[in-house]
């Protein structure tokens, strides 16, 4: 019998207070009224409450259950790294099992991309004192992690050499953004109100795992975010990646319908596909893309114009020899073709995966993107690197740390946001610039945390296979389509 992510992992003691189904069902158990914990919630996430005695009128048996089986925060951020161009920040949360995961802040807004093209510089508008006039508002997006380690295993990710080693509770997954807006509101406690945005606009599913293989988890966080006496997040600002994990997209109209899509897709043909994806031979293409698109259309059905249809984000990481020749162009553009969807092209970066993968040469790339706009008018962007000088550009990413041992039954442990990206708005739609940015996991091992433990480095590329998505969503400039 193969044990399940949640069977590998212990039960949480103390229980996150922010998982919805754990702290409704303890209320259930004792017939404390639901009311109780909705109550609990939003003096906790708005109003400042720093503790139980802080929530009026709660019973006293609500108060000892809390104090004896719920903790307020099960988590902790160890570490936290900022980009030079301030764009990004990484925060290292451990788990209260010790299993680490990170989460990544992006702002727009308010920066400027050291990676932004010298000529996109140049048309930028700048006031008397020389600083950047940005069009937009200060604004922030997280991207947030839903299990830890990976099980889809795709070939040019280091990531799936880790293997699952459990999944989130839907608590864990909504400290990640408690965890976020703390450290907005610190930077503008530190640099002056006004310095930054004031929380955590849009949320993007593209962290380390597969989150349509957490669903549960999942969708109770995304029921969180979304409710007005908690985060109070539009759906439309939230965005879920998959490589498609076929029956979950489909429950996924019923049970959150108005979020964003976007697909790692990385092959135009099942038989590629499932040459660099080898969960592709669980799930056909053709069932993949039919999913996709019935997702998308019943969005775009309740679409109040065609100026406000939904796409899905499509992901190709391009590999030389692989997946970049002009006939698998063609065989992309025509799969692609006429479908309410966006075609984002990922340049291989080299990780320490066993496979001699080189990225395309700039030939190569000029080809395959020239036939899928003028051939085919597939609305294609391409994503530019940012993030190196603090080893966060897609495939470079390193940890040397001190690694805990899990507590686990087991003994082998200008810029657009993704909303405006997946939203069609005529012809500008395929005009804006496009950032990027990824994220580092750390992977638990043996051993004491002691000082003079042995370290030992984690060589992970996170990011090409789910993370990627946001690697070119959030921090890299797109180039426009040309019919």
């Amino acid at each position: 019998m193969v044990e399940s992510a949640n069977q590998r992992r212990k039960a949480l003691s103390p229980k996150p207070v922010f998982d919805e189904a754990t702290l409704l069902q303890a209320f259930e158990e004792r017939n404390i009224n639901s009311k109780h914990a909705h109550k609990i919630w939003r003096y906790f996430l708005q109003r400042g409450a720093a503790n139980y005695d802080d929530v009026p009128e709660l019973p006293k048996s609500a108060k000892e259950l809390l104090e004896a089986e719920f903790a307020i925060m099960t988590s902790k951020v160890v570490k936290r790294t900022d980009a030079a161009d301030g764009s990004t920040t990484k925060l290292l949360v451990e788990l209260q099992d010790g299993q680490r995961i990170e989460s990544v802040i992006m702002r727009y807004g308010d920066v400027v991309l050291d990676s932004f093209p010298e000529e996109e510089k140049k048309k930028q508008v700048k006031d008397n004192d020389g600083r950047v006039q940005f069009k937009s508002n200060k604004r922030a997006t997280l991207c947030v992690s839903s299990q830890v380690g990976c099980s889809m295993g795709c070939t040019f990710c280091a990531t799936g050499t880790m293997g699952l080693m459990s999944n989130l509770t839907s608590g864990e997954i909504l400290e990640q953004l408690i965890h976020a807006n703390k450290a907005l509101s610190d930077d503008r406690k530190q640099k002056g109100e006004g310095s930054g945005p004031d929380y955590i606009r849009n949320i993007v599913f593209m962290g380390m795992g597969e989150p349509l293989d957490n669903y549960d988890s999942v969708i109770s966080a995304i029921k969180g975010m979304v409710d007005v006496g908690r985060f109070g997040l539009s759906p439309q600002r939230i965005s879920v990646s998959t490589v498609g994990v076929v029956p979950r997209m489909v429950s996924l109209i019923k049970d959150a319908p108005d979020v964003g899509l976007a697909l790692s897709l990385h092959g135009p043909t099942q038989e590629l596909r499932a040459q660099i994806v080898p969960t592709a031979k669980s799930w056909h293409i053709e069932k993949i893309m039919e999913a996709a698109e019935a997702f998308v259309a019943q969005q775009n059905a309740r679409a109040p114009t065609n100026n406000r249809r939904r796409k899905v984000l499509i992901e190709y990481v391009i590999i030389r020899d692989v997946n970049s020749s002009p006939e698998v162009a063609h065989q992309l553009g025509r799969l692609l073709q006429n479908k309410d969807m966006l075609l984002n092209v990922i340049p291989y970066n080299p990780t320490t995966v066993p496979f001699d993968y080189k990225p395309p040469t700039p030939e190569e790339l000029r080809t395959f993107l020239t036939i899928l706009r003028e051939e085919y008018d597939v609305h294609t962007l391409m994503r530019q690197e940012m993030g190196q000088d603090i080893n966060s550009a897609c495939g470079q990413l390193v940890i040397d740390s001190t690694i805990k041992k899990p507590v686990c039954d087991s003994e082998n442990g200008g810029v657009v946001d993704m909303e405006d990206l997946v939203v069609s708005n005529g012809s500008t739609a395929t005009k804006k610039t496009v950032k990027k940015t990824t994220r580092r996991v750390v992977k638990t091992g043996n051993g004491p945390v002691k000082d003079d433990t042995p370290r030992y480095q984690h060589w992970i590329s996170v990011g090409l296979a789910v993370a990627a998505v946001a690697l070119a969503l959030h921090f890299g400039w797109k180039y426009s389509a040309r019919r």
